[in-house]
């Protein structure tokens, strides 16, 4: 029997919003804390590692005397169990809930020699059951998945578990089905490949054909192809129009997945014959998920702009329309350059006409005779002058701005209101503020972070910051800069001695924080809140620092205000061997976990005003 324990009240505890909270793996402990944003424990690290699985939802790894465990974002347990669980890629069903997320997962019962695979979802509790040999697949219609076995017959489920269809395939041919609202398949012989059926789940076998594609259609019938000649059919599969529907190239049987019946199964184009003969004019158009055969007037410019489409036949381009819902719900997805984001789009030069800027009707908006190139960069679009290589001109859909001849604008550094520009005579850089219309600050030799309001930029070997007028808060002497948000910057540089001062500014680059370190190593530390991330966090290395007792590895969350909020130290190892092979402490505001609690380790008082955020040099040179 399969030993669990699952919070009663779990659906209470749904109530209000989530916590925010973050993992804390000590370096000498085998196990994760989750810890607030304000430093209380949540949960010790006395069991195993830690995974956020998805919103509000925690996962301890089965640990040497802890059973498997699931937690919410504020620390509480919501289920744990003795059998193990473990987690693979996402099993993405179409049409679920968006906060119901299930995933692959090996599954062994507790007390079970050997596990399966099986699908589970954020609290572990097993969704589709877990079989041996095989894989779940899902499909994309809404209510049905398949157990792909290594041998033997493929089994169709529906989302209970349930078998509802099975098939041979030593026997037959899987080539489509299910279909959205019709449970049917379409199998066909392996001895006599052109006898095709289409089965229901009773077994039923609802007409016989020779089947190389199949697509269903709104009034129950269906588009059914033989060899590249596509014709319609009713529910009984009896033909009802005498015309075919060539689609031209090879296009042999396949087997359409989950019968997506939409989307990449559906013919880009056919060519109607009305009579069936080949010697019928042929039409070119479209096959409909209705049922009817919608003609072509030439190439299509699939959404063109905003939902519209554009035609271009032997009159040429005609003005972009609305792309009709039907035909949009079979053809291809369009190309990223199609969905950019700006409602225009970009006419290419040709001998005929200019390079210009097109609204969604298809009117021109921005069309300068001397531009022969624009390219779309975010929100606005980068052009270039007659044969010149780097672009100089700068459009934000209202507005053109020209940089100076001499200059040309940098394609990886465009942050409205600030462009970077590349003097490259002078072999520098500047800062260009469009809303003041001119170059800002003095020169650089490059950049390396940029944002609407901030440079990090880099001069004589040495990094500064600079702000959109020019100023620099942050004068080039350190060595690392990283903003911190937009109202927090940490510093680095190197003093004299080889220490490292540590430096922290608020949104009006005051000091907050100012500290001498041996060695600093600063990365930012997410946090979750529900499905939202965000770092309001700083995890500190300090590196190793020698004391009469040994040597100590230190590391430190910081809050907002540089304030400590929880450190990590590895004590020596017995013979003062390297702290990695020692104890270790976790020590928060008001809290401290030992990893051997049976016997601690000491801390140095010389290290003392180093965990309370003073300097390292200091309190090493402590007698």
């Amino acid at each position: 029997m399969k030993r669990m324990f699952v919070v009663g009240a779990l659906v209470s505890l749904a109530g209000g919003a989530p916590a925010q909270s973050f993992t804390v793996l000590g370096n000498s402990f085998g196990a994760e804390a989750l810890v607030s944003v304000d430093g209380r424990l949540l949960v010790p690290p006395n069991g195993a590692r830690m995974h956020r699985l998805s919103a509000d939802r925690w996962m301890r790894a089965q640990g040497p005397t802890t059973p498997q465990q699931w937690y919410d974002d504020a620390g509480r347990l919501l289920r744990e169990d003795r059998g193990y669980t473990e987690y693979h890629e996402r099993f993405v069903l179409r049409q679920a809930p968006p906060g119901d997320p299930v995933w692959e997962a090996f599954i062994q019962a507790d007390g079970e020699a050997v596990g399966g695979r099986g699908v589970v979802d954020a609290l572990g509790q097993v969704r589709l059951p877990a079989l041996k040999d095989g894989e779940w697949l899902p499909f994309a219609v809404p209510d049905r998945v398949l157990w792909n076995a290594r041998s033997g017959p493929l089994r169709f489920h529906d989302l209970q578990g349930r078998p509802v269809m099975e098939l041979d395939e030593r026997q037959v041919q899987w080539v489509a089905g299910p279909f959205a609202g019709r449970h049917v398949y379409v199998a066909c012989s392996v001895q006599v490949p052109e006898h095709c059926e289409v089965r229901d789940e009773n077994g039923t076998t609802v007409f016989s054909d020779d089947i190389d594609a199949l697509l269903p259609v709104s009034d129950g019938g269906w588009w059914l192809r033989q060899g590249e000649l596509w014709r319609r059919v009713d529910a009984q599969g009896r033909t009802t129009d005498i015309a075919r529907y060539r689609q031209d190239g090879l296009y042999p049987r396949y087997r359409q997945y989950g019968g997506t019946a939409g989307r990449r199964d559906w013919p880009e184009q056919v060519y109607r014959h009305a009579t069936g003969s080949a010697d019928d004019t042929p039409e070119p158009g479209w096959l409909m998920a209705d049922g009817h055969f919608a003609a072509q007037r030439g190439a299509v410019r699939l959404d063109y702009c905003g939902g519209r489409w554009q035609v271009l036949d032997k009159e040429g381009a005609h003005p972009p329309t609305a792309a009709p819902a039907g035909l949009a719900a079979v053809l291809d997805e369009p190309d990223a350059e199609q969905r950019q984001a700006p409602p225009w789009r970009v006419r290419h030069p040709t001998q005929t006409e200019t390079a210009a800027v097109l609204d969604c009707h298809g009117e021109v908006v921005f069309a300068p005779s001397d531009v022969t190139r624009f390219d779309a960069v975010g929100t606005g679009l980068l052009g270039r002058f007659g044969s010149e290589s780097s672009p100089r001109l700068w459009w934000d859909g209202r507005t053109a701005y020209t940089v100076p001849a001499d200059m040309a604008i940098d394609e990886n550094h465009v942050t409205p209101p600030l462009l970077l520009l590349r003097e490259q005579a002078a072999g520098v850089k500047h800062l260009y503020n469009l809303e003041r219309g001119r170059i800002v600050g003095r020169p650089v030799d490059d950049v390396v972070r940029m944002d609407g309001s901030r440079v990090v930029f880099r001069r004589d070997g040495k990094l500064g910051m600079m702000l959109a007028d020019g100023s620099e808060p942050a004068p080039p002497e350190s060595f690392d800069i990283l903003p911190w948000g937009t109202d927090r910057t940490w510093t680095r540089r190197y003093l004299d001695g080889g220490d490292e001062e540590l430096v922290l500014l608020d949104a009006n680059h005051q000091v907050l924080l100012r500290r001498r370190l041996l060695f600093s190593g600063v990365e930012l530390q997410s946090t979750w809140q529900g499905d939202v991330e965000s770092q309001p966090l700083t995890l500190l290395n300090l590196g190793t620092m020698r004391f009469a007792e040994g040597e100590y590895f230190v590391q430190q969350w910081l809050d907002r205000d540089g304030q400590v909020l929880l450190s990590d130290i590895s004590c020596p190892a017995p013979g003062n061997g390297p702290p990695s092979k020692g104890k270790g402490i976790l020590l928060g505001r008001g809290w401290r976990v030992d990893s051997v609690p049976t016997r601690p380790c000491t801390l140095p008082r010389a290290l003392l005003p180093v965990l309370a955020g003073g300097d390292v040099t200091d309190a090493m040179r402590d007698p």
